[in-house]
């Protein structure tokens, strides 16, 4: 699953160096620390009918047949598509068509996610984690995209979902409930998927858990999704809980921690 993700313009230098964006595209769009899905908000999305370009979509993928924003609101109250699973994927009514020629990929900075102390038990206590690349730099998310018209107005808005995979050993480790995570594409391969020309077996062979040893993981301090945190550089500071100590002790090589904690002083608390 990804419902919650930041987009903040840290080095981009990969993303550059591939061909993906231009350093001057940045200008194109705001931070935000903790994007929520469920608020479905405009987010910065390359797409397959203009890969040159940065353009604004929905998240929240809503079909074509929709007529209106109203009806649009609705579908996506009713129905959960901000991401697309892909092991089923070529079969959802939804997705089966769109996943042949429209994918996007989608700009990012890292992703939020729970662990649970007693995972499958529903009133467990949760941790939250920031999930990012080792070097803090910018990324993408591999996604869908469509576009249904609002017939009252005549505006045309685009939508969008981010295809999922079963974890890899990190996110197996963070979302122990679900073992869940987000697409994340390699830069040297992520123009090749907005090709509208790969054949089911070339996509499915994007369909797998990205390298954990890329990632790491930090935990934070526990938020509630249903506030704002766009705006708060703060949010995805290191926060320590003493209960979590010896698992992450235990894999150093994911999880970051202060430097006063990995030095086995008192830990600095935020």
């Amino acid at each position: 699953m990804c419902f919650y993700y930041a987009v903040v313009k840290t080095s981009a230098k990969e993303l550059v160096k591939n061909g993906i964006i231009k350093e001057e595209q940045l200008s194109l769009f705001s931070d935000q620390q903790f994007v929520k899905g469920f608020d479905f908000p405009l987010m910065p999305v390359i797409s397959s009918d203009k890969p040159e370009d940065i353009q604004m979509f929905r998240w929240g993928f809503v079909p074509p047949h929709i007529r209106s924003d109203k009806k649009a609101k609705e579908f996506l109250n009713r129905y959960n598509t901000l991401n697309a699973r892909s092991e089923t994927i070529f079969e959802s009514r939804l997705f089966n068509e769109v996943i042949h020629k429209q994918r996007c990929l989608v700009l990012c900075s890292g992703f939020f996610e729970w662990r649970h102390k007693n995972p499958g038990k529903k009133n467990s206590e949760k941790y939250p984690f920031y999930v990012s690349l080792k070097d803090d730099g910018m990324f993408v998310f591999g996604g869908l995209w469509e576009k249904f018209t609002d017939q009252s107005t005549g505006e045309i808005i685009h939508t969008y979902a981010i295809v999922t995979t079963p974890a890899n050993e990190l996110m197996e480790i963070v979302h122990n409930n679900k073992k869940r995570m987000p697409l994340i594409i390699e830069p040297e391969k992520a123009l090749n998927w907005l090709g509208t020309d790969l054949s089911e077996n070339e996509i499915k062979s994007y369909f797998k858990p990205f390298d954990s040893s890329k990632l790491k993981a930090t935990p934070i301090k526990k938020i509630n999704p249903r506030l704002q945190y766009k705006n708060d550089p703060g949010i995805t500071v290191y926060y320590h809980y003493e209960e979590l100590g010896s698992l992450l002790n235990n894999y150093p090589e994911y999880f970051e921690q202060s430097v006063d904690f990995r030095k086995g002083n008192s830990p600095t608390l935020f």
